[in-house]
């Protein structure tokens, strides 16, 4: 039997996660690229003052909703597999964590896995850290086969499932002249000097998207912490500009996820959107909403498991 993991980055679902949550984000060196005595400290430091802020974000969206999102796509996955594959969710910073579930199945006789990120644009930040995962769990498990799936931002059952969600949503509220204004998270400008292609890979897929739609679109990024220098344009900055441009028939697509998460829920629904309608008087603003599952994604992921198996 062969395991595949569908990899995310995780959520908590109480107060007391919430700070776990926090201080094994920040002491990834994936997070922090800093020395480890100094990643002690601070995910020491950010854990223990920001976890009650962080928790109230969570309550007022009703929790996260990504547990139930993974489940559902587990479930799409393995309605299209016999016994042959054993499909799990897998989490880096919240249970269950991918080194334990990887050991734990290890242990129990599987030598053999796929992960697949849940990270259409992959990243230092993000599947740098599966990658590090990986090569920590080969060093210490000798012969155990892990694979990693490539990121999917140009794949086209990725841009269709977005092309498709966008016409959907544009049928429903009826603009004359749509917007499309891709929203990604932010990820220190560090990252891309040291060489990490996130932000242009962001920038293909909603070039393909658009491109498929014929509809004019930009990029900007969102969720930015603390003071240093991230990917521009800011979300709330580049919406005051294009206000400015008369443009005010604007759909928001939050690309770089494929879970609805506190960065869409929270971030986009309940502070950008909101704090742009008021400061700025658009009016016609909306965002796309990610569906728990879909037969697009859940096929992709299958062709990625079958690709993967016959090329090795």
């Amino acid at each position: 039997m062969k395991a595949v993991l569908l990899a995310n980055m995780g959520a908590p679902t109480s107060e007391k996660e919430m700070k776990i949550f926090l201080s094994r984000m920040f002491r990834d060196k994936a997070i922090l690229n800093v020395p480890l005595p100094v990643r002690m400290l601070l995910s020491s430091f950010i854990s223990n003052s920001r976890y009650k802020s962080s928790w109230k974000k969570y309550q007022q969206i009703g929790g996260s909703p990504l547990h139930s999102s993974m489940n559902k796509m587990r479930v799409g996955l393995e309605n299209l597999f016999s016994d042959e594959y054993l499909i799990r969710c897998v989490y880096s910073y919240s249970s269950p964590l991918i080194h334990d579930e990887i050991q734990a199945l290890y242990y129990n006789g599987i030598e053999n896995f796929i992960i697949i990120p849940m990270y259409p644009q992959a990243s230092f930040s993000t599947t740098g850290s599966l990658e590090t995962e990986i090569k920590q769990l080969k060093m210490k498990l000798g012969n155990i086969k892990i694979r990693l799936v490539d990121d999917y931002f140009e794949n086209q059952h990725f841009i269709t499932f977005w092309a498709e969600q966008i016409r959907a949503k544009l049928t429903e509220i009826g603009y004359s002249n749509p917007y499309l204004l891709f929203s990604a998270h932010a990820i220190p400008q560090s990252f891309i000097e040291r060489g990490d292609a996130y932000a242009d890979k962001i920038q293909t897929s909603a070039r393909l998207i658009a491109a498929k739609l014929n509809l004019p679109y930009s990029v900007s990024f969102q969720s930015k912490i603390g003071k240093m220098e991230w990917t521009e344009p800011y979300t709330i900055e580049h919406l005051k500009e294009l206000h400015n441009n008369k443009i005010d028939q604007i759909v928001m697509i939050p690309i770089s996820f494929i879970n609805e998460n506190l960065e869409t829920k929270y971030d986009l629904d309940h502070v950008i959107i909101p704090c742009s309608e008021k400061k700025t008087g658009i009016k016609n603003i909306c965002r796309l909403s990610i569906p728990e599952s879909d037969d697009r994604l859940i096929k992709m992921f299958y062709e990625f498991i079958i690709q993967s198996d016959e090329n090795n």
